[in-house]
């Protein structure tokens, strides 16, 4: 597939959700829109290494998870009238993915307890590919780094971390809130393989879940990357709806007014 066609996807996955987000103006939506370039490289360009059917992806930032929903739906998770459900009595499409919903695999909620998940995951599944998704502003929980440390002790090498890099927190820019950076090298001092890129590049995203370095694990299964990876993509918070673009105030904010909403529609078609 294309980035032409990649492209088109994630615009369709970025209407859906602003779709049932503004419906009942429910959740994060401006943090649902900048994974989904990530998304959609995993689940749809076949250069990359996932396997849908086999491995795992989950959100630390699980208020952002519902950018996934789209897609799960379209690869036969469930029925795609499940959308029109989302947060309504009679639905499985939850504020906050879990693991009753097809496709999901953690229960998502307090920032910095999914990338411990994760690493139970990786170290108990070692024939599985474990890629998370983690906003920047979640590490700012210790946790995060004292599972670092954990994953690094055990090379967990099947183990991705993918940042969220966006810049924005709930009140602000994370440089103004708490300095993050310099980020490659604070994660280059627990995992060997670190790159930063341009979280709604294709060609950048094919490059870091294709480039890995392998090694015969001897067992008839997984062939093993030599490291536990962390991907930090750079991303713009609120992607593809103009007024909410690099707009910390949207936040916890849902669109709800005929304009504004006629105006989304319009930029994600």
């Amino acid at each position: 597939m294309n980035n032409s066609e990649l492209q088109k996807i994630a615009k369709s996955v970025r209407k859906t959700v602003f779709e049932f987000k503004t419906r009942d103006g429910i959740g994060h939506l401006h943090s649902s829109l900048s994974p989904v370039d990530v998304l959609v490289s995993l689940f749809y360009d076949d250069k990359t290494d996932f396997n849908h059917e086999k491995d795992i992806v989950m959100f630390g930032k699980a208020h952002g998870s519902p950018s996934i929903y789209p897609i799960l739906a379209d690869l036969g998770y469930f029925p795609k009238d499940e959308l029109e459900k989302y947060c309504r009595p009679g639905g499985i499409l939850r504020l906050h993915s879990d693991w009753t919903i097809p496709g999901c695999h953690f229960v998502g909620g307090s920032l910095g307890n999914g990338i411990g998940y994760a690493s139970g995951l990786a170290q108990a599944q070692p024939d599985k590919n474990i890629y998370i998704i983690m906003g920047d502003a979640e590490l700012y929980e210790g946790s995060v780094w004292e599972s670092l440390m954990y994953i690094s002790h055990h090379n967990l090498s099947n183990l991705r971390i993918i940042i969220d890099r966006n810049g924005l927190g709930t009140i602000g820019e994370t440089e103004k809130m708490l300095k993050l950076e310099p980020l490659h090298d604070k994660f280059q001092s627990f995992v060997n393989d670190v790159a930063e890129i341009d979280g709604h590049d294709y060609d950048s995203l094919r490059g870091v879940f294709s480039s890995r370095v392998f090694e015969d694990s001897g067992d008839g299964h997984l062939l093993k990357s030599k490291s536990p990876q962390v991907v930090i993509a750079k991303t713009t918070k609120g992607k593809g709806v103009s007024y909410m673009e690099g707009k910390w105030e949207y936040h916890t904010i849902v669109p709800s007014s005929e304009e504004d909403i006629k105006i989304g529609l319009e930029n994600l078609s």
